[in-house]
This record gives C-alpha cells, structure tokens and sequence, in this order.
C-alpha cells in the first residue's frame, strides 16, 4: 500500500464541508498523474487511470479499496495505449472501456476494454488510415445500440478533430469530421439525450480560440448551437451536462468578465447565459472538469487554478448564483483537478469523489470531499 494516505477531516468551520485524501500517488510503479474521472463499483471499489507512471511509464489503470489499498490492474507499455488521460466507462458485462491519447500499433490512441482482473483488449487502433483521427483524450459514452461514442482532438478528413462510433468488435464509424468552420480541436466527452441526439463542444475554430456546442441529431444532422466569444468564455474542455429540461450546463476555461472561465446554460431553445463569471481569487479559475448537477439544481464541480493556495478548488454553484468553495487545494490536499466529481448513494453522508492531477507528493491524490 505505498504512497496510501488517509489524513483527518479536515473542517472549514465547525459545520462547513469536509476533506479527506484516499491516496497520494508516488510516481513510480504506482501511477501518476491522474487526469480522468473515478467509477465505483457496488462493494465500493474505486478505478481509475493515471496518465503516466507505472512500471512501464505509460501509465496505468488502478483499484482503490475502500480500505486505502491501491491495486495497479494494468500498466500501459505503449503497445497497448500511452497516456491515459480520460476515465473508464462501465459496462453492463462488468468490464471497463476507455481510450489512450497516444500509443498503441499506430501510435495515434485507441480504445480498449479491461477487466476487473486488469486483462486489456484493444478495440480499435487509431491512425489506420489517413481520415480516422487520433489522439482521443475524453471519455466514452455508450450509444443506444450498445456502441461505443467519443471524439478525438486531430485526425478525420480535416485533421480538426472528428466524433466516432465503434461498436465493441471494432468496427469504426465517423460521425463527423470538423472543418475550422464548425469548431476544431475537441477534446470533451459527448452527452446524448433520450432521442439520441449527441451534444458536445470544441475548443477552437477556424477564425479564433471561441470554440463551439454542436448537436448531432439522431439522423446524423450536425448543428453549431453556439460559438463562444470572450464574454461567454472560450476553451471549453469540459464536456456537458443535460438536465431533466434539455438544458445543458457546462464550463470554459478562459473568458468570462475576468478572462477566469465561466459556468453557462443553454436551453432547447437556444437561450444562453453566463451563471458564473471565476474571478481567479478564492473562487477558483480555469474549470476544466465535467458539472454534477444535484437534486436541488446545484451544479458541483473543480477548477485547475485559483483558490486560496492557487491550486484549484472544489465549487458548489446554487440555481441563484452563488459560488461556495468546498475545498481549496493547498498542494498537499492536491494540485489542479481536471477530473470530474463522482457521487457515493450509498452512505448517510454524501461523499463525492475525485482526483487531481498534481500534489500530495507531486503525482496527484484521490479525494472526497462533502457539500
């Protein structure tokens, strides 16, 4: 159990939100660098990826009991996948499913599936040919037929970026290639509503740094519902979030009324507006995680900068407004969490869990955190 470090609660006054570290990774055979988001299972099981570490240097994919005891299942050799900087997605079957942004036969990522038991099949290779992408750096979602959703950040006809489909026997399907026009870059996992349409968002375009939201319909249509401006905020890496309603919440890195980033809606019929403008203090900067939107319409999540030791923050945002940090890394709590919260039922207190990329001794922690 190197590097397992579990620290007391730590209180932001006598009743404010508590703080714990699960696990500080070293650096060495044990991961490090955890970019993506945590799945559980129903004994309480963590797993995750680490981006690089492990015995090879490629990374790893890991288990974190609840006891504190951190299992690599596997470690990338490159052969296999190379910087793992998204999460697992779940299976029915009782496997996990993610990608690597690099490595591989072709070295352009590709998609895989794992077992509990760290056996890792790879589905698809990018860089197969000319117009496939590569480097997929967000996390999958399943597809009404069972396929597998994603994007990756290069590649496709354009070489901007592309949407793809694969079912689980590796069979791949562009959805859209970019073209500059309609976004570049995208580097967000997809979200699909109850008729299939898929929504997203790119970092970039071909006349500026704005970026977009699309939709692709079930149909196949591709729709720019928005271009980002610096007053909406721009480098959005943060994939969407969908309500009961349609709205879509999400995040940007950048923009905003102090160039900070900003948290924003966009209802069906195209309303958008800016909930929160960061403003680099205590409040956090530079949101870079997916939103958890709870019972009570409060959206949770990170930022990558800002808080009282400048090393990111864990926010709740009410439907009013109103920003409350939960927890302000210090650099020995963690350091610049890219990852999104992930919520435990299944105890009398809610725990939300997450990683950052850096700190606790310099390779990143996994934490929960309460509201």
């Amino acid at each position: 159990m190197a590097g397992a470090l579990v620290l007391p609660a730590v209180h932001a006054g006598e009743n404010g939100p508590k703080f714990e570290v699960l696990y500080t990774f070293t650096g060495g055979n044990d991961g490090a660098w955890p970019a993506g988001n945590l799945v559980a299972d129903k004994k309480g099981n963590l797993y995750g990826t680490t981006s690089a570490g492990g015995p090879n240097g490629a990374g790893t994919i890991y288990k974190l009991a609840p006891d504190g005891t951190q299992t690599v299942i596997h470690a990338f050799n490159g052969v296999d996948g190379n910087l793992a900087m998204s999460g697992l997605l779940k299976g029915s079957d009782g496997n996990f499913y993610g990608v690597t942004e690099v490595g591989g036969r072709n070295g352009a990522g590709n998609v895989y599936k794992v077992t509990p038991k760290g056996e890792l099949t790879s589905i698809y290779e990018f860089g197969a040919s000319n117009v496939d992408g590569y480097t997929p750096a967000s996390d999958l979602i399943w597809g009404q037929g069972g396929e597998l959703l994603g994007t990756t950040v290069n590649g496709g006809a354009n070489g901007l970026g592309t949407v793809f489909k694969v079912t689980l026997d590796g069979k791949l399907t562009i959805l859209h290639s970019f073209t500059g026009a309609d976004g570049k870059y995208p580097a967000a996992s997809l979200v699909m509503d109850a008729a299939g349409n898929l929504y997203g968002t790119t970092s970039n375009t071909a006349t500026g740094s704005s970026g977009t939201i699309f939709k692709i319909d079930a149909s196949g249509a591709f729709t720019t519902l928005k271009t980002f401006d610096h007053a909406s905020g721009f480098f959005s890496h943060v994939p969407l979030t969908l309500d009961a309603d349609g709205n879509l919440y999400g995040a940007t890195g950048a923009g905003g009324a102090t160039g900070n980033g900003t948290i924003f809606k966009l209802t069906p019929g195209g309303t958008f507006s800016v909930l929160y403008d960061f403003t680099g203090g205590a409040d956090g900067s530079e949101p870079e995680a997916g939103l958890m939107l709870d019972g009570k319409g409060n959206l949770l999540g990170t930022t990558n900068w800002g808080g009282y030791q400048y090393n990111g923050t864990v926010f709740k945002l009410s439907p009013d407004g109103k920003l409350k940090t939960l927890h302000s890394f210090d650099g020995t709590t963690g350091s610049y969490s890219r990852a999104a919260l992930l919520r435990d039922k299944a105890t009398d207190v809610h725990w939300f869990y997450g990683t950052t990329y850096a700190g606790g001794s310099g390779s990143g922690v996994v934490y929960r955190v309460t509201k």
